[in-house]
């Protein structure tokens, strides 16, 4: 289909040490792999899970995605974030993809009509709610990543740059990261960190 989902993901014990003051460190784990799972089965139940990309430092990690039938990448080491979206952008060219979705790993109340939306477009951004990071990205394989503070004005800023008109998708499914402990308050109630795929919730 010519469209490649990225997925990067932290090793489990590394994840969301912003969440220590209510979880402990296998609390923590756990909740990164359980969203990861969610995020990893929602995106090949649109795309298919050979068309589903997990770049990860961690074999844990690229473990789960092959036995769910998606690819692993093992990052480069050292490698940040941005560094580990352009070799699995260089992966994706290699494989006759040029389109890409890159999507964050913690969206627990991310659907499938979500992802059916970001894919309609040719440049999409979706912000977090805060709309200061970058959540998911429709992105073309010339153009720079720039994941860290104030991403998502930068996202806009270089597709701006070069030409193309983002749409700017802002959907509770692509919106709502976990990172902070308000971002567990804030949701409608902590089952829904765990929500699988086949909801009918609305976005």
């Amino acid at each position: 289909m010519n469209l490649r989902v990225i997925i990067p993901v932290k090793p489990f014990g590394e994840a969301k040490q912003r969440l220590a003051p209510v979880m402990n460190s296998t609390q923590r784990a756990h909740l990164a792999e359980r969203m990861f799972r969610h995020v990893l089965d929602t995106a090949s139940a649109v795309v298919g899970a050979a068309n589903v990309l997990v770049v990860s430092r961690s074999q844990e990690v690229l473990a789960i995605a092959e036995t769910e039938t998606a690819l692993g990448l093992l990052e480069s080491e050292p490698s940040d974030l941005n560094a580990a979206l352009l070799q699995a952008v260089r992966f994706a060219n290699a494989h006759g993809d040029p389109k890409i979705l890159v999507l964050a790993s913690d969206l627990p109340l991310v659907e499938e009509s979500d992802l059916a939306e970001m894919i309609k477009h040719d440049c999409a951004i979706a912000p977090d709610r805060h709309e200061r990071g970058t959540n998911a990205l429709v992105w073309h394989e010339h153009l720079p990543f720039h994941f860290g503070q104030d991403s998502f004005a930068r996202h806009l800023a270089s597709a701006k740059h070069a030409g193309l008109i983002p749409e700017i998708i802002v959907r509770r499914g692509l919106s709502h990261d976990v990172d902070v402990p308000e971002d567990l308050i804030d949701s409608d109630n902590q089952a829904n960190l765990f929500r699988r795929r086949g909801s009918t919730r609305s976005a």
